[in-house]
């Protein structure tokens, strides 16, 4: 049986484990077949730096960073990682130079891998998808993919802010070729989104687990949803998922 691990290395949602920095933005680090991804950045180098530090791990060690949308808080933590590992592969969407209000960091001279459309990326590693790039009216507008995780038979979804609304991602389940019945875990900020209560009911049965990270605004809704599956992130935090 496979499992994935994913720590929360930037957040400022909830709680905080000792000996972590808590600060606002979102980072996330993915561990999977024995590689590491780091998912988006936070907003401070000097606080992803700490955390990875007090996790024990090295930026060189990363094999890969996928940023969700062109944010600062998502993006500015990044020369943290390019000036231990200067050719670290970093994905981002096809879109990510249009102007955006609050825009990260200059990405030039990076070495960059533009997602076009929803596909699986196995030179990351088996199992890692992103999603089609989808907008958002937020903040003057705003274009946002995320990331599919293969566990066994079931998927983690993770996202950044989740502008365009959860349920987008899930719609492109269909071009990845993960199958809707398949068991699912959310995890990341979930910005305004919410489920309606008909969508909530149709998903239930599927949902493993939820952990609301960020920017996360309807944690009650989602609490009242999906009873039982629901939490807040803890900053430093490692999740095992196996199922």
């Amino acid at each position: 049986m496979e499992s994935v691990r994913i720590t929360v290395l930037v957040d400022n949602f909830n709680g905080v484990l000792k000996g972590y920095v808590k600060d606002f933005g979102f980072a996330a680090l993915i561990e999977k077949r024995e590689k590491k991804i780091l998912f988006d950045t936070g907003t401070k180098a000097d606080v992803l730096k700490h955390n990875l530090n007090t996790i024990g791990i090295s930026p060189e060690s990363l094999n890969a960073v996928i940023l969700s949308h062109n944010h600062y808080d998502h993006t500015n933590g990044l020369t943290a990682i390019t000036n231990k590992n200067p050719n670290i592969p970093i994905y981002v969407h096809k879109y990510w130079n249009k102007p955006v209000s609050y825009r990260g960091i200059d990405l030039s001279g990076m070495n960059l891998i533009f997602n076009a459309k929803a596909c699986e990326y196995n030179e990351i590693t088996e199992g890692i998808y992103l999603t089609n790039i989808r907008s958002s009216r937020d903040y003057g507008g705003i274009h946002e993919h995320a990331c599919f995780i293969q566990v066994n038979d079931s998927y983690i979804l993770i996202s950044g802010c989740c502008h365009p609304g959860l349920n987008k991602f899930l719609s492109d389940r269909s071009d990845l070729d993960i199958p809707t019945d398949s068991y699912l875990h959310f995890i990341g900020g979930m910005h305004s989104f919410r489920f309606s209560n008909t969508e909530a009911e149709m998903f239930n049965p599927y949902i493993r687990s939820i952990i609301l990270c960020h920017c996360t605004e309807n944690t009650r809704t989602f609490v009242k949803q999906f009873p039982n599956k629901c939490e807040k992130a803890v900053l430093g935090k490692t999740i095992l998922y196996s199922d």
